[in-house]
């Protein structure tokens, strides 16, 4: 264990216990690293950036179809000690429609795994996205058309990197929107690069590189719209910044609820309803202040700053062991020598909706679950942040936030 980062070592032994049950559920579930049940009439909303993806289509399918994959029963352990009441699961392949995702309930998520206990998501939720789906046109100017740089979403094929939805509550099936097909040129005042696409690929682009979802959860008398989406990295390559740009923007204006040009895959126009309750979830990529020029600001900033949303600024103490100012990462991968850590994955409340806990399933060495976020050496052996360690078996962190229902 690193010096000074054992259980207790976050707080002082004569710390003064808060009386405000959140705030001590919030306090012990950092010394302990176990994530604390969530409070009676709370939601607990998570996203994971899961990897399970595989190189060819049916592979996934394939493995999860029986029980014994190590990499799903380590997801499905981080989820079971997290216990989320509805958790959008990013990085996982849907080449073979909902039949991985249903195994992955069945055979990993309801099976108890470390000790834990297994989890009955009765409502499930995935669909086509535009990773690996070709689009006809050679967007990467190689003079071959097909492949994964004429793609509409990153993606050796169709449904690789998608994503799927696990929920406890009932979901408003009529009330789900997807806009998978979006075209990118209809956002007004966009960021496509000028002159980079010819007129007929520009017509045939779209927005979401996996896909933007609005699926609505029935819970407690209450709609709680779950927004979900996998935006495109930044740095993937050419135009990738600006397209994350857009994708996340795509968000505001749909929060902002007028914005015409949002027409979803069934033909309904318009944004989300005013007074909506809401939560963002997914992977939305490295939380940065910097905007692509003066007409197109940081999106994610703008967004995480709206009134409109609540950021929690979940924290873990597996990131504050590597630095203070590192506390709300969720990603951590190396980079030259060394390791980088950003903040990716995101659950963010409207803001009408009140928190009452977060966090980032990131234990510290030595604390509950640490076995499956602890870093390993190049040659594969255990290792920890102090000695380099190269990001795996878990690069990804799960995100969760308890919100006040009552």
């Amino acid at each position: 264990m690193n010096p000074g980062v054992g259980p207790m070592a976050l707080f002082g032994f004569d710390d003064s216990l808060p009386k405000n049950p959140d705030l001590l559920r919030q306090m012990m579930w950092v010394r302990s690293g176990k994530v604390p049940e969530a409070g009676a009439g709370d939601l607990r909303v998570a996203t994971f950036s899961a990897g399970l993806s595989r190189s060819a289509p049916g592979l996934l399918a394939s493995e999860l179809s029986a029980p014994g994959s190590v990499q799903a029963q380590r997801v499905a352990e981080t989820v079971q000690r997290a216990a989320p009441d509805v958790v959008l699961l990013t990085d996982f392949d849907v080449d073979s429609g909902d039949a991985a995702a249903h195994s992955f309930r069945t055979n990993y998520l309801a099976v108890g795994t470390g000790g834990q206990e297994g989890i009955d998501y009765p409502y499930v939720y995935t669909s086509e996205v535009n990773n690996g789906v070709d689009t006809g046109a050679d967007l990467d100017n190689d003079g071959v058309i097909g492949g994964a740089g004429d793609s509409f979403g990153p993606g050796e094929f169709a449904g690789q990197h998608g994503m799927v939805l696990f929920s406890r509550h009932p979901l408003d099936t009529e009330g789900i929107r997807t806009f998978r097909d979006l075209r990118w040129d209809t956002m007004p005042g966009n960021a496509i690069p000028d002159g980079r696409y010819t007129e007929l690929e520009q017509s045939v682009l779209r927005l979401s590189s996996t896909a933007h979802w609005d699926i609505p959860v029935k819970v407690a008398g209450r709609t709680v719209h779950i927004l979900a989406a996998q935006p495109v990295d930044p740095a993937s390559g050419t135009s990738a910044a600006e397209r994350h740009h857009d994708e996340m923007r795509f968000w505001a204006d749909y929060i902002a609820g007028d914005a015409q040009y949002l027409e979803d895959d069934a033909g309904r126009s318009g944004g989300l309803a005013e007074g909506s309750d809401f939560v963002l979830v997914g992977d939305f990529g490295p939380h940065t202040g910097q905007g692509l020029d003066e007409d197109h600001p940081s999106a994610i900033s703008t967004l995480v700053e709206s009134e409109a949303v609540h950021d929690p600024v979940p924290e873990s103490a597996g990131a504050r062991a590597m630095g203070a100012d590192q506390a709300t990462a969720t990603r951590v991968s190396r980079v030259d020598e060394g390791l980088q850590l950003v903040r990716s994955d995101y659950v963010l409340p409207s803001a009408g909706l009140a928190t009452t806990a977060s966090g980032v399933f990131w234990p510290a060495d030595g604390q509950l679950g640490s076995h499956l976020t602890r870093l390993t050496k190049a040659d594969g052996t255990a290792g920890s942040a102090a000695d380099g360690g190269t990001g795996q078996p878990a690069e990804r962190r799960l995100v969760w936030t308890d919100l006040d229902m009552d």
